[in-house]
């Protein structure tokens, strides 16, 4: 297939990106009948619970026994019961505390017999995992869960607007092998953010942000020239973005990986902060700039509908766009010109920004392709030349400080930028990200 810039395409069949990998432990806790989590009775009943939400989740695996357990911490709940993914795993026991849990599972999933509770619950599980060969869950040498492919590693709630906080552990790596993680992310984040790498991998350190961000590279030494080709200008986007978007929240080291996916994959995966791109895509400054972008939007601003997904793809393939084209003019022309040829060779019929609430399977209803990703950077662009690039700027930030570390919506995104700039682009938007004519790169009306 045609590789473009960036887009990830580990499916081999569309251009995307993505990204992932951090983890940590925030618990909150409100409302409720009881000052102390009830402890579960033995007899209730497994009942399903939809909305019951996870806070944290803590994961530890043993990569060669492919064993694991898992600490998944429910905020508090008026109704009993829970329900989590659990794909392909096999249970050997749930438990609070050292009382046993009953539970069943159907469907890839698990209800659990769970009392209700005002305080948060942890439960824990231990569990076997399979190793896939597709892009579906763990396989030996790195894992990729999105969209919705969480519970074939660890029990999750795989909707884009469920965020938790997390913490990640390693055993078992190989001897001689080096394991690429994160092992705590302590602001919510989507459960495809998990993320690992292992490998033959050494480090190359691109310096340190003004705001004190350590910016690196992990890669095979093989690979030490591509990494310094990716990673020219990257501690130079990253700083753009920290100063002119807002704080990075997902720590003090962040990077990209390289990743032997199977042969036809390209791009990224973000997995902040330590994000998977692709080794034949590791020399991109692009792709490298994408994906660090979303730790700003997509991971540090989460989708609420899977119809939302411009809002994830199409803002950081502008923000890619809009950093290199600051620190670094001639690279930021090439990547935009780049943008106009993949938008040339886009079907007007390719679905953007879809009406409804996760009403699509954005796999088997073709939201995952190339059309959010460059049709959306256009639009901002068209907003862009229309009321100034530093507007648009201020208005990613404002929206960055009102929902970073929750849900939105692409709705949301147009009633801030007019509340910020004074422009309504419904209709730029409609025009851009709704229609089945593609407009001309230009202004908005």
């Amino acid at each position: 297939m045609e590789i473009s810039l960036r887009r990830k395409s580990p499916f081999g069949m569309v251009r995307g990106l993505m990204r992932v990998s951090a983890l940590v432990f925030v618990i909150a806790a409100c409302g409720g009948k009881s000052q102390t989590p009830d402890a579960p009775d033995a007899a209730l009943t497994p009942t399903p619970n939809l909305t019951r939400e996870i806070v944290d989740t803590s994961l530890a695996f043993d990569v060669t026994a492919l064993t694991a357990t898992a600490t998944i911490t429910f905020g508090p709940s008026a109704d009993p019961g829970a329900t989590l993914e659990v794909g392909d795993l096999e249970i050997q026991s749930v438990k609070v505390d050292a009382t046993e849990v009953t539970f069943a599972v159907a469907a890839g999933k698990a209800d659990l017999g769970l009392p209700a509770s005002d305080q948060p619950l942890p439960v824990t599980f231990t569990y076997a995992y399979k190793v896939h060969t597709g892009f579906s869950g763990a396989v030996p040498a790195f894992t990729f869960l999105w969209p919705y492919y969480c519970g074939n590693l660890f029990p999750c709630h795989s909707d884009p607007s469920d965020g938790t906080t997390f913490t990640l552990a390693l055993s078992g790596v190989p001897d001689g092998k080096t394991a690429v993680f994160a092992d705590a992310i302590a602001m919510e984040a989507p459960s495809y953010q998990v993320a690992w790498a292992i490998g033959d991998y050494v480090e190359t350190s691109f310096g340190t942000t003004a705001a004190g961000t350590e910016i690196a590279l992990w890669h095979p030494p093989a690979e030490a020239n591509n990494a310094a080709l990716g990673g020219a200008n990257l501690k130079a986007v990253f700083e753009w973005l920290e100063t002119t978007i807002g704080p990075y929240r997902f720590g003090t080291k962040v990077g990209g990986v390289s990743i032997a996916w199977p042969a036809g994959a390209f791009g990224g995966m973000e997995h902040h902060p330590r994000w998977h791109v692709a080794k034949g895509s590791f020399q991109s400054e692009e792709t490298q700039a994408h994906e660090a972008a979303h730790g700003w939007y997509g991971d540090g601003i989460r989708i609420a509908c899977w119809e939302d997904f411009v809002l994830s793809e199409g803002t950081v393939t502008y923000l890619a766009g809009r950093a290199l084209e600051v620190v670094a003019p001639t690279v930021g022309a090439q990547v935009w010109q780049g943008y106009t040829n993949e938008l040339a060779n886009l079907s007007g019929s390719a679905k953007v920004w879809p009406e409804g609430c996760n009403a699509i399977d954005i796999l088997k209803d073709d939201l995952y392709q190339n059309a959010p990703y460059i049709r959306g950077a256009f639009f901002y662009r068209a907003v862009a030349d229309k009321v100034g690039a530093d507007k648009v700027d201020q208005a990613l930030a404002a929206f960055y400080a009102a929902h970073g570390g929750k849900a939105a919506r692409m709705t949301d995104m147009l009633a801030t930028i007019q509340s910020v700039t004074g422009y309504d682009a419904t209709a730029c938007a409609n025009s851009w990200l709704r229609s089945t004519t593609k407009p001309a790169p230009g202004p908005c009306p």
